[in-house]
Parts: structure tokens; C-alpha cells; sequence
């Protein structure tokens, strides 16, 4: 019996290449094969619409680990994916099923694959990449790693080596080559590669870092392919140790943090990279304690840095001019436990297109991932969100490693040769400020390829230029438009939003003579009314984004609601009685 595919939505929140360059990182693939369980499954972490849903691709035949990469088409659909010892292509196509194979049977590929289940996944986080190449009509440069004996650490990264595949008109996969070596090779390199957009706005610079030494390696993705470029020096040593690293979303910056030791901790640093020459500098260092499988990310502005430790997420003002002093903890892990599994403490993270960073627990195989909702505002501020996501299906430890495909050209830059610009594309999400002040709207920008000037018209007579205002409105429908410029383009783009009356957040003292129980609720509620009065009513209910999940006329109540299939989660009750009053009650949903 063939297992269909399930999507849920979770509520909470030259110009060719810019132009296709816009979705490519739109979906993350993540999890399990199913092996025919409901109980596993690929997912697909949509995140192109104005709530993040998860695709549930049970048919999907690969097991991600802590390596995973995936690049989606330009309709925004994740097309392929790797977990550094296969590539799939969508809709259970097997593209390659040994890459960086070995013979060996005490080898590295062979390690990590199972009689049972097949290929695991590479255990190193950041550890392949996938790129389109540039001016290549539907190819994509798949690149990865391979570990050697190594007599102290086990096994130790010596390779990054790199498939090309083709994308057909008939949409099948075709494997030009695999397990092409990327120069220079090396003993040691440490695991992250990572990747971020020439300033020219076409190529990619590709990064790698050697182990127990301070020496980088930069690479050029081109029209002709993958190229050494040059080698250059941090003025540090990389001590061996379970690392991660991220660039941030401008290119400006780069972060790792490294796990040494518990005796010794970890640490976090932060380098500049200038997108013109491809070279690293080291801005700062910052020690914390040890943790397993330890994350760093960046805000889309750039001002703030993330990092932790699995305990407790930390923040550095980078607008600063004393960044290490300005070091400011977000906050501690609650110690909440995945039921029959492992604590769901601070792991990997990762930016993502709906202008969030996600941090996966280093326990693997956990069902859950925190959220920093709003990154760019200082610690007390960002709204960070323990264990926000319960995707229902276990996670290996994975946080897909995806360069940001939204950057374009750095404009007038000694580099702008190709006659490239950025022309903006406006993109913004919203959300209630505080759910106390249900008509104050939290407005994020995240459009991209580079605005100078943002107008938002709120439809009541009243506009902002602040790239992400907060605006507060009496209850209606709105046409909301965002239109973001520079001095090469301009774009806008609209949302309705219906803004619901309410007349006190106080489930049980919001209507006269109605009361609604319990809350929160599983799968029932009660309308009670202490009069004893029956009448008739109109009874709805929105989610948090203002869908209509529930309308039912002329409902007399008292009555108990039966609503088993709506989705955990806040909703909004509204019940207008005949007379036209109209009252409103925040509910939850266990």
C-alpha cells in the first residue's frame, strides 16, 4: 500500500541567476526513511509560505544524519538531497547510491552503513554542499567528504570531493561524475564546509579550514567548475574537536564554535570575510563550556551572533564596539524531556528563509527544534522559544547546510564585473506583537538582494518606512503592502489580514453570560451559559493566521463543541449572537 504524502502547517511563523536564485533554499529535507512506518519519515521543512508546514515524504529512501545538504528547483521544491553517502532526487529516485565509497569493509563508508537499513548518513555536521553551477543550465555540483584512520581521533577528514548532476527536461537525473577530488588534498581538515556568493554575484566562494593548525582553504565555484583559489592564514589554531561553522547572511561574516574538551570547553569565533578575495580574519574568540554537537548562527541583519553551549543560548551585539563584553545570555535550557526519549537541549542551528534561526537538539533522533523567532532584537527581546516544534517524527541530528541563495552582487564593489545589480524582491511575515495586545501586528521584513528604502501602507491611512514595524489597528480586513527599492528596481508585495474584535483576553469574563471550558482543551469544548438561556449563535474559530477553521450558524447554545481534528495550538473563538454583539476568547490546544 502506497503511503501518501502529508503536509501540516505549523503556526507560529544579470538577473537570470537572482531571479532563479530566489527558492533554492526555500525547503529543508531532514529524517528518516520509513522503512513503511508512519512513525518515520523524510521531511521537507517548507518554509516559502506565511506559516513554516512539513511535508511528509514517507516514500523518501535515505537516512539523514548529521550530514545533509539539499537544494530545491525554482519553483521552490526540494529536487535533490544528500547525506554525504548517497544523492536522491525527488520522488525516490536514486541518483547515486556510493558516493565517497570505499572498499575497505573497516573503512569510513562502511562504518556507517548498516545490513539492515543501508547507508546512515556521515556523522559530521556541515559536511557536504550542495551549489548550482553558475551558468549551468539544470547542474548542480554535489560536494563532500571522506574521513581516513586516523591514530588518535579515529577517523579524521582528509577529502572534500564533489558529483555533478544533471537535471533533465524530463525531469530524471543524470550523474556526470562523482567522487572528482577538490583541491588541495590534506591532513587534517576540520569538518565544515561552507559556502557563501562571490561579490561578483554569480560564483561561490567554498571554504575549508585544516585541523590542529590556522591555515584556510579558499575555492571558486565558476562556469568551469570547482578551482583552488588560494591558502591563507588565521593567526589560530583550530584545535581537533566536534565543530560547526555558518556564514552569515550577508557573506560579511563567518562563525565556528569548536567542542574541545569538558576540561578545557569550547569556543566561539568570529571572522570577517571579504566576498572580493575569498580571505578570512579573525575579529574575536569567545570561550564557553563544553557541549556535544554545539550551534552558531547569525541575524539577517547581521548585528547579532547565537551560540551555545546545549545549556544555554548566548548573544554578542556585533554593532558593538566592545563585542566580547556584550556577550548576553538568551536564556537556559528548562530541562524538558522528549516522552520515552532523551532532554531536548541547544544544539545545532540554523537562519532560515521566514527570518528565524532553528536549533536542533544534540540528542539524535529527537522529534522537536527551539526556535529564536525574532533574531534580530536584542536577548531579552528575540523571543526564543524552547522545544516551539514537534515535527512527529524523529530527526538525526540534522540541520541541512545550505548556503544563502538570496545574496546577489556587491554592488559597485572592485568586484562587480559582470554587470549584474541586485533588484529587491519584497517578502515580509506577521505576526501578533504580544498575544496581551491582540491588534498590535509584528511586521518582519525579509526581502532580500539588497533594499534601501521600505513602505509599508497598513490600508488605514497610516504607513511606516521602518523595515519591521510594529502597528496597531482597530478590528477589519486589511490590504497590507510592502515596497522595498534601490536605486536599480522596485518591488511590492500584499497580504490580507483580518484583525478580530475581542473585548477582554479573559476567557471567562468575556461574555455576559457564556463561559468556555476547559482551557486549554484536547478535543472538546463547553459553552455554558449561567443563565440557563438557550439561543442561537454563530460560532467560529481562526488559527493563529487568521484561517477559518471552524463556522458553524444558528448553533443553540449551551452547547459542547466536539473538535478533534483541529491541530495543537492558540486559536481565536468568536461567538455573535443574534443581536449582532459580537465577543471573542483566546483558546489553546493541547
Amino acid at each position: 500500500m502506497r503511503i501518501p504524502r502529508i503536509i501540516i502547517t505549523l503556526n507560529l511563523f544579470l538577473i537570470y541567476s537572482l531571479a532563479v536564485s530566489q527558492k533554492e533554499g526555500d525547503q529543508w529535507t531532514i529524517g528518516y526513511y520509513s522503512l513503511g512506518s508512519p512513525n518515520y519519515s523524510v521531511m521537507n521543512l517548507d518554509f516559502s509560505k506565511s506559516a513554516l508546514e512539513i511535508e511528509f515524504l514517507f516514500n523518501e529512501q535515505m537516512q539523514m544524519g548529521e550530514t545533509s545538504s539539499n537544494i530545491c528547483s525554482a519553483n521552490g521544491n526540494a529536487i535533490i538531497w544528500t547525506n554525504g553517502m548517497q544523492i536522491f532526487g525527488r520522488n525516490g529516485i536514486t541518483i547515486s547510491d556510493t558516493i565517497a565509497f570505499e572498499e575497505n569493509p573497516f573503512g569510513y563508508w562502511n562504518y556507517f552503513y548498516s545490513s539492515d537499513y543501508g547507508p546512515l548518513g556521515f556523522p559530521q555536521h556541515d559536511g557536504a554542499l550542495i551549489l548550482p553551477v553558475p551558468d549551468g543550465e539544470n547542474l548542480y555540483s554535489v560536494i563532500y567528504h571522506i574521513k581516513e584512520p586516523h591514530p588518535l581521533w579515529g577517523f579524521a577528514l582528509t577529502k572534500f570531493l564533489e558529483a555533478r548532476v544533471r537535471i533533465n527536461l524530463d525531469s530524471t537525473f543524470t550523474l556526470m561524475y562523482k567522487d572528482s577530488l577538490i583541491e588541495p588534498y590534506h591532513q587534517w581538515f576540520t569538518g565544515p564546509i561552507l559556502a557563501t556568493r562571490h561579490a561578483n554575484g554569480r560564483d561561490w566562494w567554498i571554504i575549508t579550514m585544516e585541523t590542529n593548525g590556522s591555515g584556510y582553504f579558499t575555492n571558486v565555484l565558476d562556469p568551469n567548475g570547482i578551482r583552488f583559489d588560494h591558502q591563507g592564514t588565521l593567526g589560530m589554531e583550530i584545535k581537533f574537536g566536534l565543530d560547526l561553522a555558518s556564514f552569515s547572511f550577508h557573506g560579511n561574516y563567518m562563525a565556528r564554535t569548536d567542542a574541545i574538551s569538558p576540561n578545557e570547553g569550547g569556543y566561539v569565533t568570529l571572522f570577517s570575510f571579504d566576498r572580493c578575495t575569498g580571505d578570512l580574519e579573525r575579529l574575536n574568540t569567545f570561550h564557553i563550556e563544553f557541549g556535544f554537537f554545539t550551534g552558531v548562527a547569525f541575524s539577517p541583519s547581521e548585528r547579532y551572533l547565537y551560540a551555545d553551549d546545549n545549556k544555554h543560548l548566548w548573544q554578542w551585539d556585533l554593532w558593538s564596539d566592545d563585542i566580547p563584553a556584550s556577550q548576553t545570555l538568551v536564556d537556559t535550557f528548562d530541562g524538558f524531556v522528549q516522552p520515552g526519549w532523551f532532554e531536548t537541549q541547544f544544539g545545532p542551528m540554523k537562519s532560515a528563509p521566514d527570518g528565524r534561526i532553528y536549533i536542533v537538539p544534540p540528542a539524535g533522533s529527537s522529534e522537536y527544534m527551539h526556535v529564536i523567532d525574532r533574531p534580530d532584537l536584542p536577548a531579552a527581546e528575540c523571543r526564543f522559544l524552547q522545544h516551539h516544534i514537534n515535527l512527529t517524527v524523529p530527526n538525526g541530528r540534522s540541520a541541512p547546510n545550505l548556503p544563502n541563495f538570496r545574496l546577489g552582487p556587491l554592488d559597485e564593489s572592485s568586484c562587480d564585473t559582470l554587470g549584474l545589480n541586485n533588484h529587491p524582491v519584497a517578502r515580509w511575515r506577521y505576526e501578533e506583537d504580544n498575544p496581551s495586545f491582540l491588534f498590535d501586528i509584528r511586521f518582519t521584513d525579509l526581502s532580500f538582494y539588497d533594499p534601501q528604502t521600505w513602505l509599508w501602507d497598513f490600508d488605514d491611512g497610516s504607513t511606516s518606512s521602518t523595515p519591521s514595524p510594529v502597528h496597531t489597528f482597530i478590528p477589519g480586513l486589511y490590504h497590507v503592502c510592502l515596497t522595498v527599492s534601490n536605486q536599480y528596481d522596485t518591488d511590492s508585495t500584499c497580504q490580507w489580514i483580518e484583525i478580530l474584535p475581542t473585548a477582554t483576553d479573559d476567557v471567562t469574563s468575556s461574555f455576559s453570560d457564556l463561559t468556555i471550558s476547559p482551557n486549554p482543551f484536547s478535543n472538546e469544548i463547553s459553552i455554558q451559559s449561567h443563565a440557563g438561556v438557550f439561543r442561537p449563535a454563530h460560532i467560529q474559530l481562526y488559527d493563529v493566521n487568521g484561517k477559518l477553521v471552524f463556522d458553524q450558524a444558528n448553533i443553540p447554545v449551551p452547547i459542547n463543541i466536539f473538535l478533534p481534528n483541529l491541530s495543537p495550538g492558540m486559536y481565536m473563538c468568536v461567538i455573535t449572537e443574534k443581536d449582532g454583539i459580537v465577543y471573542n476568547a483566546k483558546l489553546m490546544k493541547m
